[in-house]
């Protein structure tokens, strides 16, 4: 696995797009895989995951750490 740090600015489809793409994972496999421009991104799914919210007066922040099966 390689570091990977990416920012990116999406429309609500392309969101909603990688969202499916994320979920279909967590949901039917035991690995994500996307990719991004030149960059690919493979991450082993393990059973529970955290997640985080953040809201404030300029709008809300949802983000989520993927954790890899531990043995």
């Amino acid at each position: 696995m390689t570091d990977l740090e990416k920012e990116f600015k999406l429309d609500n489809q392309k969101l909603a797009e990688l969202l499916e793409d994320i979920a279909e994972a967590l949901q039917d496999e035991a690995q994500l895989n996307l990719d991004f421009e030149n960059k690919k991104l493979s991450q082993p799914l393990g059973s529970e995951n955290h997640m985080r919210i953040y809201q404030d007066e300029a709008g809300t922040e949802i983000g989520f750490h993927l954790s890899k099966q531990e043995d």
